[in-house]
């Protein structure tokens, strides 16, 4: 029994070409959801966004179930396995080749602009027509939530560039300006009044109609709605053909990023650019973060006409990759022209990426450097990189940032391009304020370590759970490390692994910080010293007085030092001239004191001891 579903247009759901009749409000909202994610487990917590505009109720879990039950049973046929399945803490609706119109859509679009680019319009505008045609007259429901919102928006784009490839097709085929061919793109431009390539090619199909008049009325429109809406001229394309009006000779230059492809001229080969879907899958349990994960979505989508810088910075440990990484998968969708992943060097010691590698990995990922010399320096790199991404929606994750230096330079000066960074300490972001990721609160450290533990461990031993939270700081890399206890021993139980944790020789081995603490501790530079000697202190709060005590320091230089174990989240300002260091990081330090030698020992005196 067949099964169809409509979403580019109102939702419908056929069997068998008769329409089902689908429950109102929230039930169908989840259906577009699942359908926009088809194949996919979609968390609860995504849904309550989704389905509530505002705070969810109480009840929003139950009403989740119930919603899922009538279109379980809606979608249920004879003899067939079940379409919608609970799973990994949400619900995954199963789609078939065919059966979803956006699906359909989407492979027809590009299999037609793959044709278009290897030069074959004849094969190219039969599969965009195609493409187009699932479109009903009518627009897609309105959004549910942000993120159906930004699935709906990147649709609308591909349909934009869907039809202006058609109509460029056509006109390498020959159209000579047909009134079906002036149809379409005067309803293309009525939505879209900012396409510079759409009144390009409207004027082109005016010229080639024997009109030049209205040819030259487009391009005065074009002109108005340009400057009325972003302050600008038209671009290169336009005026060229502007120019060429009174030699009656409109052929559309080729614009940036698009391949011109004429009937007559045909290029051999255009050498597509790589679409990069780099995001990793994220393996490891991830629990709370639920304001946090709105800011960055809300930061990221917000890129529009001009690009977007994010930051998020912690303690080593913290959380700061997975939680980023969460927020960039659930905003992909706004980012068709790919996502970028590419980890910076500075979690761990070593030597993190130069900046000009940074630079030379982004056109790596693009195939830009493909049969092109390789850039000339750093400033080449970045300028190479820029136009690359002009006029793109390209998102960067640039994760570990050890240095601010790494990720500039890198944006364009417009288009819809944003960047990610992770780091132990804040990056300039230009107006949007940098976001600390600190530890969890104890609810979702015990919740992460029955994710990662399993319920029945944490259930038996409560209070040797919440031990073992306590111990870790709240700090997700210690806590799924320490879980590693449970899981590959059977017969460890929780209350022996908080034994292990408050044994102060074992605790910091166990977490497994020691290396990510490292890379912290080797760029401190001159603050090493007072960071080794606060290891013997246990004294809190920590003052620039106690600490010039501890180091013998100027008391000015002991506020320099503090301020540069601050800016490398090795300690916490608590107030005016009072400072805190975690009880994982004292411990660190206190390894260090006992292996290195203090200030102004010399190296024969330390052997010595």
């Amino acid at each position: 029994m067949e099964l169809t579903f409509r979403i580019l247009g109102p939702v419908r759901v056929c069997r068998d070409g008769g329409p089902l009749r689908l429950p109102p409000g929230r039930p169908t909202a989840m259906l577009v959801t699942l359908l926009l994610h088809a194949g996919v487990a979609v968390p609860v917590e995504r849904l309550r966004e989704e389905l509530w505009a505002g705070p969810a109720p109480a009840s929003a879990v139950a009403n989740l179930r119930s919603h899922a039950s009538q279109l379980r049973h809606l979608l249920a046929a004879p003899d067939e396995p079940a379409r919608l399945h609970a799973q990994h803490g949400g619900y995954r609706l199963r789609v078939g080749p065919g059966e979803l119109d956006a699906a359909e859509f989407e492979r027809l679009a590009a299999e037609g602009h793959a044709a278009r680019a290897a030069g074959q319009p004849a094969v190219a505008a039969p599969l965009l027509a195609r493409a187009l045609a699932l479109w009903s007259a009518a627009d897609p429901p309105p959004a549910y939530g942000p993120a159906t919102a930004t699935a709906f928006d990147r649709l609308r784009e591909r349909r934009t560039a869907a039809r202006e490839a058609y109509a460029a097709c056509r006109l390498d085929l020959g159209d000579r300006g047909s009134p079906e061919l002036l149809a379409l793109l005067h309803g293309h431009l009525a939505e879209n009044p900012l396409r510079e390539p759409g009144w390009a090619l409207l004027m082109t199909a005016q010229s080639r109609a024997g009109d030049p008049a209205a040819a030259l009325e487009t391009y005065r429109a074009a002109s108005r709605a340009l400057a009325r809406e972003l302050g600008i001229a038209p671009g290169p394309e336009l005026t060229g053909l502007y120019r060429a009006l009174p030699r009656r000779d409109l052929r559309p230059q080729p614009s940036a990023g698009r391949p011109a492809v004429h009937a007559r001229d045909r290029p051999a080969r255009v050498r597509p650019v790589l679409v990069p879907h780099e995001l990793p899958c994220a393996a490891a349990p991830f629990v709370g973060r639920r304001a946090e994960l709105t800011r960055l979505r809300t930061a990221l989508t917000g890129a529009r006409e001009y690009p977007v810088t994010v930051t998020a910075y912690g303690m080593a440990g913290v959380g700061k990759s997975a939680l980023g990484l969460r927020a960039a998968v659930a905003v992909l969708e706004a980012f068709p022209d790919g996502q970028l992943h590419l980890d910076l060097g500075g979690s761990v010691a070593g030597t993190p990426l130069p900046p000009a590698e940074v630079a030379a990995r982004v056109l790596r990922s693009f195939r830009d450097a493909a049969g092109e010399p390789e850039p000339v320096g750093l400033a080449e790199a970045r300028a190479r990189v820029r136009s690359l991404l002009f006029g793109r929606r390209v998102l960067l994750v640039l994760d570990n940032a050890a240095d601010p230096a790494q990720v500039d330079g890198l944006l364009p000066a417009r288009g819809g391009c944003a960047l990610l960074v992770t780091s132990r300490c804040p990056v300039p972001d230009g107006d949007t304020r940098p976001l600390r990721v600190d530890p969890l609160p104890p609810g979702d450290g015990l919740a992460l370590l029955r994710a990662a533990a399993g319920d029945r461990r944490v259930d038996e031993e409560p209070e040797a759970a919440s031990a073992v939270v306590a111990l870790c700081e709240g700090l997700p890399l210690a806590l799924r490390t320490v879980a590693r206890r449970l899981t590959e021993g059977p017969h460890w139980s929780m209350a022996r692994l908080a034994r292990l944790l408050r044994d102060e020789r074992y605790r910091l081995a166990e977490t497994g910080l020691r290396p990510r603490l490292t890379a912290s501790y080797r760029r401190l530079g001159p603050a090493a010293p007072l960071f080794r000697r606060l290891g013997g202190s246990r004294s809190e709060p920590i003052t620039a007085e106690t600490a010039a005590t501890l180091t013998g320091l100027p008391p000015e230089d002991t506020v320099r030092a503090l301020d540069r174990l601050v800016a490398a989240q090795l300690a916490e300002p608590t107030g005016p001239g009072h400072y805190r260091i975690g009880e994982l990081v004292r411990l660190y330090a206190a390894e260090l004191a006992a292996v290195e030698p203090p200030p102004g020992q010399t190296g024969a005196a330390a052997s010595s001891r």
